[in-house]
C-alpha cells in the first residue's frame, strides 16, 4: 500500500452536478480540492462549501444559474473499520467567488444549502392550524415542504398545551420556528430543530426535533470510551491509524466565553414579566431569576448531580441608587405582553396562558439558549471520530449529541486529587459541526458546551 493511501482517510465517490436544463451530468469529483458541511442546533438545513479547481472549462459548459444541484457520496477507506458512507444531494446556491490561477485554469468557490430551505424561499404559508405547537411545525413541514421529521430527541416531548394559530404569510422553516419559539420542557429548556448530513433518505430530506432535557439526560456516544485533550497525546498519535487517532481531541479553542453582560442585556440574568389579558382584565407581573431557572436544570440533571453549574456568579451583587442586590435579583429587562383569552373559545391563541409559570417560559427558553452558547468552545478531531458511528448502524454522530472529552489537568501539580481538569472536562451537547474534507483528510471542528463541571468520580 502506497503512503499516500495509507493517509488518505475518506473517499469523495461522487460529486455529480445536474439541473432540468441539462442534457446530462457533469462529474466534478476529480476537480475537488476541499468539501465542508455545516450543521448547526440553530438552522434545519445543511449548508456546505466547495473549493474546486477547473482547468478543462466544465464550468463554462454549465453556465451557471444558481438553480443546480449536486449529489454528493463519501465514504470510509480503511478497511479495518468497515464500509460505511453518506450521500447527500444539495442545491448550488452561489459562487462566492471565482480566481483566475492561470491561463485555463480558475478555481471556484461554491455555496450550497438543502434543497428544502432553498424551496422554502418560495412558499409561504397563510392558514390557521389547532393543536401542540411542535405538532403543528412538524405537520407545516410536511405539508408545504414534504420533510419528515424525526423526534427520536424529544423524549417525552413538550409541556406546551394546544393552541390555534394563524401563520401570517411566512415560510414554512420561519413558521416552524416561531412555533417551536412558543413550547418548552419541564424545566424551561427549549425545543430545537435541526439537520445533520446523515439525514437525507434517497435524496428526500428530513429534520431531527429534540429537547434539550431529553439530549442532555441521554448517555454520550462515547460513554466508555472519553475523547481525551492534550497536546503530546495529539502529537504522538498523528501518524498512527484512524482507529487510534479516534479517541484524540487534536485542538481546542476558546473564544469570547463567559460573556455575563449580554446574558444580562437579554435578560437572561434577571428579568420581568408583565402581561395583561385585555378579556379577563388579569393582570400578572412575574420576576424571571437565573438562579431558579438552574433550579430546575439542576431537577432535571441537566446540571448533573453532584456537578456545580459554571454560568453564574452567583455572590455577585450589584448596587443601583444606594440600594445592594444579587445580580438575578435585578430586572435586566422588561417583557409586557397583551393576551386576548376567549378569543378562540376553549382553546388559548398563541400568546395566552392561564399558567403563569408556562407564561414565564418565555424569558426562560432564550435564556436558557443563552447560557448554552456562554461557554461554548471550538474542538477540532479526527472525522472518523463522528462518522465511524455509521459502520455500527447508526446515524453519525453530530448536532444535537452527547459526547465525553477529559482534559487533562495543564498544572503537574503532585498533589492534584485528580489528572483532569474539572473545569472542562465532562460530558457536552454539540452545539455546531463543521465537516472538512481537504485531499487527504477528514477533520470535524465542533463547537460544544455544558451546563457545570466535571462530576467527581468519588
Amino acid at each position: 500500500m502506497s503512503i499516500q493511501a495509507k493517509a488518505q482517510e475518506f473517499q469523495i465517490k461522487e460529486a455529480t452536478i445536474f439541473a432540468d436544463r441539462f442534457e446530462e451530468e457533469y462529474n466534478i469529483t476529480n476537480y475537488i480540492g476541499e468539501l465542508s458541511f455545516f450543521e448547526d442546533i440553530e438552522r434545519p438545513y445543511v449548508t456546505a462549501q466547495i473549493v474546486c479547481m477547473d482547468d478543462i472549462g466544465v464550468f463554462d459548459e454549465i453556465k451557471f444559474k444558481g438553480t443546480e444541484q449536486i449529489r454528493i457520496e463519501i465514504r470510509s477507506v480503511e478497511e479495518d473499520l468497515g464500509d460505511f458512507g453518506f450521500t447527500i444531494i444539495l442545491n448550488l446556491v452561489s459562487i462566492i467567488q471565482k480566481n483566475k490561477v492561470g491561463d485555463r485554469s480558475e478555481v471556484y468557490h461554491l455555496n450550497c444549502i438543502s434543497p428544502h430551505a432553498y424551496r422554502d424561499a418560495m412558499v409561504k404559508v397563510s392558514r390557521s392550524y389547532t393543536g401542540n405547537p411542535d405538532s403543528i411545525a412538524k405537520a407545516v413541514l410536511k405539508n408545504h415542504l414534504d420533510v419528515e421529521t424525526d423526534v427520536s430527541y424529544m423524549g417525552a416531548g413538550s409541556i406546551a398545551t394546544p393552541i390555534k394559530v394563524l401563520i401570517p404569510y411566512l415560510s414554512p422553516l420561519e413558521s416552524a420556528e416561531w412555533l417551536l419559539n412558543r413550547t418548552s420542557t419541564v424545566s424551561g429548556s427549549p425545543v430545537f430543530f435541526w439537520q445533520t448530513i446523515y439525514d437525507q433518505q434517497d435524496g428526500v430530506d428530513r429534520v431531527r426535533m429534540g429537547n434539550l432535557d431529553f439530549m442532555m439526560n441521554v448517555p454520550a456516544f462515547n460513554e466508555d470510551l472519553h475523547l481525551t485533550y492534550s497536546a503530546a497525546s495529539a502529537q504522538s498519535v498523528a501518524n498512527k491509524g484512524l482507529a487510534e487517532q479516534a479517541v484524540t481531541v487534536k485542538e481546542i479553542r476558546v473564544e469570547n466565553i463567559q460573556d455575563t453582560m449580554k446574558l444580562m442585556h437579554s435578560g437572561a440574568i434577571g428579568a420581568n414579566l408583565q402581561s395583561l389579558d385585555t378579556y379577563t382584565s388579569d393582570i400578572f407581573d412575574r420576576h424571571y431569576s437565573i438562579d431558579e431557572a438552574l433550579g430546575r436544570l439542576e431537577t432535571m440533571r441537566i446540571v448533573p448531580y453532584n456537578a456545580e453549574q459554571n454560568i453564574h456568579d452567583r455572590d455577585a451583587e450589584m448596587t443601583f441608587s444606594g440600594e445592594t442586590r444579587k445580580l438575578s435579583e435585578w430586572d435586566g429587562r422588561y417583557f409586557n405582553t397583551l393576551t386576548s383569552y376567549g378569543t378562540y373559545g376553549a382553546v388559548n391563541s398563541y400568546h395566552d396562558t392561564a399558567d403563569q409559570i408556562e407564561a414565564l417560559n418565555k424569558i426562560r427558553v432564550p435564556a436558557v439558549r443563552s447560557m448554552f452558547f456562554k461557554n461554548a468552545i471550538d474542538i477540532t478531531i479526527p472525522g472518523i471520530s463522528f462518522f465511524a458511528q455509521l459502520g455500527n448502524g447508526n446515524s453519525g454522530v453530530s448536532v444535537g449529541d452527547t459526547v465525553h472529552i477529559d482534559f487533562l489537568n495543564s498544572n503537574v501539580d503532585e498533589d492534584l486529587e485528580s489528572a483532569y481538569n474539572e473545569e472542562l472536562s465532562g460530558k457536552y451537547l454539540i452545539l455546531r459541526c463543521r465537516n472538512i474534507y481537504t485531499a487527504t483528510k477528514h477533520e470535524i471542528v465542533a463547537t460544544i458546551s455544558k451546563l457545570s463541571t466535571r462530576v467527581s468520580d468519588a
